[in-house]
């Protein structure tokens, strides 16, 4: 483990803090790189199968690696004071969704953005149940989604859905204090955290973008059916309108509120997503949310909706066809100063006076429903020729061109191109408010504001032509314009208004074409996942018996196993797998485009000792027993046991102390165990009063009520200036408070 990452005193601040614990930056050893540090709250880690279980998790999805999640690099034990259980994944850069919807104070993601960013996610939940069948995320919510500054969905943490499922809340405070969103389950049941729980919690997210904010307490779960039947929609224009049927409907489908009619996992929920934005979806069927019910035995309670619309028809409607309102004209009109009329010579021939007519004044009068007034001044730079027989010619109506508007309809199979603004979100140097205000404007602008820049800035000279930007992921990929090569990504090009074919090309699949419109003076950006090349390349699956082994190839040190590495070149490769109990070496011959696989066993070396000690340091005695078998007490230094390996539990019945851990012991070493002691309570009195000694430390005066010690036997001493002082023996369990109460007028 990495040391900078194993230290507790880290003077890194804070950067988010959810019921499941602390994020903290961190740098590596290195320097070189930032990573983002969940230290777990300890009333969770005190589970005793809390820990085995992340760890498990965090092993099976070891080799996982997609664009739309923020890789986990390890689980480990911080070297603070309460050994911090902490999982280590890479910081992204970006803020968290709960943040932004948290902090806006009315809804900013209109329709478009918020159908945009539900489209990334659900895709980003199939890849991970298509990758592994049995596991789920189990704790997608706005808190664990980040939009980067280029309006991307990253999804993290998602290796601790197997650990929360052991802590066997009910559904109401799975919600209440980790906000984890879990579907109905049969009365008496504990909460199943399967895929069909990861799409309850993406019914969850969908609802709140559409919202533009989080759900509340109350709303979640009693009152979910009627938050989505009376909820609007923010359009591109700002106002709400009426939520399209076909999407509801499939939120509906997503929240489980009818176990019938359901997603079972993110796959069906994106092929049904795909439909309703196609138009494909047969006749949607309205929703009774009359007759469903959150369990088996009680209703949903009916209430009024939370925000207070313009009058609206019944919740489900014809679809609207979600338009841009027309942007407010603005009509020119030029009223011309009257001209001094030129006398003709006197003589035979007439030639009307050349003159410069003196400029217009120009008054651009937007319609009064829409705009205030707004003045500007016309400055023509061609020469006027007097006419005699009109004293002034009145000039045609100017009216602006329309600037060019991304309309989402619902029929584009692909996203809408988004005009991403270059923008960045720094280390935070102010407070969280504002930069989650800062967030909250890059990512309105990003996905879709093109209102608000029509708006604040007056027109100008538009320019000849258009600028067209386009990344990709990997970069290097060719790019063809109306046919014409262009160059290799990224790459920005200044094209020529009108209609544009736009092709890339790589070297691992199909073509990726895209149609797209420029305007004159108009910046589109556009952000491309491509497939990466493997046909040059060869992958490595390593495994090994017991897991954990540090894996070196061709002298360089990956990681530990279980373990994929990608982009091996073809030919022989040198394996090192070192472990506590042996070390073994191997040789693996690559392919391109195949993906070989590496399962060694390892097992002590002949001769080498199979067998080593564990060791516990507590303030009490303690019993430890394996498979129910008692293996010593703490009252000896070691105990001897068979090396690798092992699940102990260590016991004091008298103070009620049952805890839990798994350690590895190498062959012929002691490994020592660390003991995170508990405390209790003691309620202390005396008569008249007295002053409490703890173990030489002044703890007040009595009464007290609520005394927090550490469990085990203390001495406490109650000390009078006139009755003298009393000494009294007390154990304190975590069993139930201790109680001690002297009668100092009384001499022992």
């Amino acid at each position: 483990m990495d040391p900078a990452l194993a230290t507790g005193t880290s003077t890194a601040s804070v950067v988010f803090q959810d019921g499941l614990g602390e994020r903290r930056r961190v740098t590596d050893a290195t320097g070189t790189e930032t990573l983002e540090r969940l230290c777990l709250r300890a009333e969770l880690t005190a589970i005793p199968s809390f820990e085995f279980a992340l760890r498990e998790r965090a092993s099976r999805l070891a080799g996982f690696r997609h664009t739309y999640y923020a890789r986990v690099r390890s689980v480990d034990r911080l070297n603070d004071a309460a050994s911090t259980l902490a999982v280590v994944s890479e910081s992204i850069r970006g803020v968290r969704l709960s943040t932004l919807l948290a902090k806006a104070d009315r809804p900013t993601i209109d329709i478009n953005a918020a159908v945009h960013l539900i489209r990334q996610l659900v895709s980003a939940v199939s890849v991970l149940h298509e990758t592994a069948r049995d596991i789920a995320h189990g704790a997608i919510g706005a808190e664990r989604i980040v939009i980067t500054p280029n309006a991307r969905v990253i999804i993290v943490e998602h290796v601790l859905g197997a650990a929360i499922e052991q802590l066997h809340y009910s559904r109401d405070r799975y919600w209440s204090e980790l906000r984890i969103a879990m579907p109905p389950s049969p009365t008496g049941s504990m909460p199943r955290f399967d895929q069909r729980t990861d799409v309850t919690q993406v019914g969850i997210v969908s609802l709140s973008l559409i919202l533009g904010r989080l759900l509340t307490d109350e709303e979640y779960p009693t009152q979910i059916a009627d938050v989505l039947s009376s909820a609007w929609a923010n359009s591109s224009t700002g106002e709400l309108e009426p939520m399209p049927p076909g999407l509801r409907a499939w939120i509906a489908r997503a929240l489980q509120l009818d176990p019938r009619n359901s997603f079972a996992s993110a796959l069906e929920a994106r092929n049904d997503l795909e439909k309703v934005l196609s138009g494909d979806e047969e006749e949607v069927a309205e929703i009774d949310t009359s007759e469903i019910q959150t369990t088996e035995d009680e209703p949903i309670a009916s209430v009024q909706p939370h925000a207070a619309p313009p009058p609206m028809p019944a919740p489900f409607v014809a679809a609207p066809k979600l338009e841009p309102r027309p942007e407010p004209r603005l009509e020119a009109r030029i009223e011309p100063r009257p001209q001094p009329r030129q006398e003709p010579k006197t003589d035979d021939k007439f030639e009307p006076a050349q003159h410069v007519r003196p400029e217009p004044k120009v008054e651009l009068r937007p319609d009064p429903k829409h705009e205030p007034k707004l003045e500007l001044k016309h400055e023509p730079k061609h020469d006027l020729k007097h006419d005699p027989k009109h004293e002034s010619r009145p000039e045609p109506r100017l009216e602006p061109k329309p600037e060019p508007r991304h309309e989402f309809r619902f029929g584009a199979h692909e996203p809408p191109v988004i005009d991403e603004l270059e923008l960045e979100i720094e280390a935070p140097r102010r407070s969280l408010p504002m930069a989650a205000i800062a967030a909250a404007a890059i990512v309105v602008l990003a996905l879709g504001g093109f209102a608000a820049r029509k708006f604040l800035f007056a027109p100008a000279t538009v320019s000849a032509t258009g600028t067209f930007s386009v990344s990709t992921n990997p970069v290097g990929a060719q790019l063809f314009v109306d046919g014409q090569s262009r160059g290799v990504t990224p790459l920005t090009l200044a094209l020529n208004p009108g209609p544009h074919s736009v092709e890339l090309r790589t070297d691992s699949g199909e073509p990726r074409t895209m149609p797209i419109t420029i305007a004159a003076g108009q910046q589109i950006s556009q952000y491309v996942e491509l497939p990466r090349s493997v046909a040059a390349f060869g992958q490595l699956q390593i495994r090994t018996e017991p897991a954990g082994a540090q894996v070196t190839i061709d002298g360089a040190v990956k990681g530990k196993a279980p373990l994929l590495i990608d982009a091996l070149t073809p030919g022989e490769h040198a394996i090192v797998l070192e472990s506590d109990i042996a070390t073994v070496k191997q040789t693996v011959t690559i392919e391109a485009g195949q993906t070989a696989s590496l399962v060694v066993p390892i097992a002590p070396a002949e001769g080498a000792p199979i067998s080593g000690w564990v060791s516990v340091q507590a303030p009490v005695e303690l019993q430890l027993f394996e498979n129910k078998k008692m293996l010593g007490t703490t009252l000896s230094d070691r105990i001897m046991v068979s090396a690798g390996r092992h699940e102990i539990e260590i016991v004091n019945e008298t103070l009620g102390y049952r805890v839990v851990r798994t350690v590895q012991v190498p062959p012929g070493k002691i490994a020592p165990i660390t003991m995170n002691w508990p405390t209790g309570s003691i309620a202390v009195n005396a008569m008249p009063w007295a002053e409490v000694w703890v173990e030489g430390q002044r703890m007040g005066e009595t009464p007290i009520g609520n005394l927090t010690l550490p469990i085990g036997p203390h001495e406490i001493v109650f000390r009078n200036p006139e009755l003298g002082e009393q000494r009294q023996a007390v154990t304190v369990t975590l069993k139930a408070p201790a109680r001690v109460s002297v009668d100092l007028r009384k001499k022992q």
